[in-house]
């Protein structure tokens, strides 16, 4: 039994058109710590020996758009391939974006130098998705977590050794380890490192890169654990990308979904995982197990025919209608037309929920799972 209404058409009414000129309205939010706007980035493809020319670009992120504010988390969501992690890495500037604005505390870095970010590392920093790859085999973790203090050439009170203990503590490693190597710690624990080392100069801004993907799962509940009370206490915002949409729902306030370098829909986090809108997240949260055997057999599996597009070529109009089960079996022909010749624009569909869908539809009854499931799951461990 489906629930599925129709969300009436926004045309000239959407507040898209009520936004300053040039900013999506996805990122149109003053008080935001960081606002990211039609952000893209491309990966050029190069033939020829000598001469080398340009002869198509992988569209790895293609004009995404948000903002994040101060303290908050926004969960980034999608199968692999969609554009998440080199979203984040292209929001710290590790990857130079190909086109777009991003705003962080009212200055666009989008163009600063390598120079120039310097300064900004103390506030924005990154947790990177292997713990075992991310550290340097040949330092010790005193080395790896104080070497913030050393770059930024920050004074501390107690003398960066004792800084570099208390942080390690904190994080829930022994402080007598200082001298040790991480090929000596556990995955859980080198992850633990890495968290120190993002937090020691008190950052505003952490893009957590699938920080948990790579650990048991009773590890990840304790690191997701330790990432929210490090959040309640230095008042950090997170982005925060994942595959696992029970983790997200745990953890974030607001998720957005991608798919093919785009994002699919925006919105806080009860709205997306209760009444979704967009084709794509039905499809996510059809996917996720209920424990209840009898909930599972009445749920209505959305699913997807045919391969994820490649990013160097596409589709036209939506990204999606390729593989859309509402494009194959529910709209008129006028209606697929112009889902294949007219890109969608990430618009407000109901009150703060954005979708990038000409023809969205909320879904009650696929919500990802019952109250408390997500809760549970990540029950903290002994």
């Amino acid at each position: 039994m489906s629930t599925a209404a129709e969300l009436p058409e926004q045309g000239t009414t959407s507040t898209a058109t009520t936004s300053p000129a040039g900013i999506s309205p996805a990122a149109d939010d003053a008080d935001a710590l960081l606002r990211v706007n039609n952000v893209s980035k491309h990966f050029p493809i190069k033939q020829g020996i000598l001469i080398q020319r340009q002869v198509g670009a992988v569209k790895a992120v293609d004009g995404v758009s948000f903002a994040v504010r101060a303290g908050e988390t926004l969960g980034l969501v999608g199968e692999s391939g969609c554009g998440k992690s080199t979203t984040g890495r292209v929001v710290t500037k590790l990857l130079e974006p190909t086109a777009g604005e991003i705003y962080f505390g009212g200055r666009d870095i989008a163009k600063l130098s390598r120079g120039d970010m310097r300064s900004l590392r103390t506030d924005i920093q990154m947790i990177f998705q292997d713990p075992y790859s991310s550290l340097n085999p040949r330092h010790t973790i005193g080395t790896i977590v104080g070497a913030p203090f050393h770059i930024q050439n920050t004074k501390t009170e107690r003398g960066i050794k004792a800084e570099v203990q208390s942080l390690m503590e904190r994080v829930g490693l022994n402080p007598e380890h200082y001298n040790r190597y991480p090929h000596e710690f556990s995955g859980g624990q080198r992850q633990r490192i890495g968290i120190a080392r993002a937090v020691a100069l008190r950052p505003k801004l952490i893009v957590c890169d699938e920080p948990v993907s790579a650990l048991d799962v009773s590890i990840q509940a304790q690191v997701v654990n330790l990432l929210e009370d490090l959040q309640s206490e230095f008042g950090l915002a997170y982005i925060f990308v994942a595959h696992d949409l029970s983790v997200v729902r745990h953890i974030a306030d607001r998720v957005a979904v991608m798919y093919l370098g785009k994002i699919m829909e925006l919105t806080d986090r009860d709205s997306l995982y209760t009444t979704p809108v967009h084709p794509y997240t039905h499809s996510l949260m059809s996917a996720v197990p209920v424990p209840d055997p009898k909930k599972e057999n009445r749920r209505e599996r959305v699913l997807l025919i045919g391969d994820l597009p490649s990013s160097i070529n596409p589709p036209s109009g939506c990204v999606f209608h390729t593989r859309c089960p509402k494009f194959r079996t529910a709209l008129s022909e006028s209606e697929r037309q112009r889902c294949v010749s007219d890109v969608p624009a990430l618009e407000i569909k109901r009150p703060a929920h954005f979708a990038a869908c000409h023809f969205p539809e909320v879904r009650a009854d696929i919500a990802a799972a019952e109250d408390g499931v997500a809760d549970r799951n990540l029950a903290p461990t002994d």
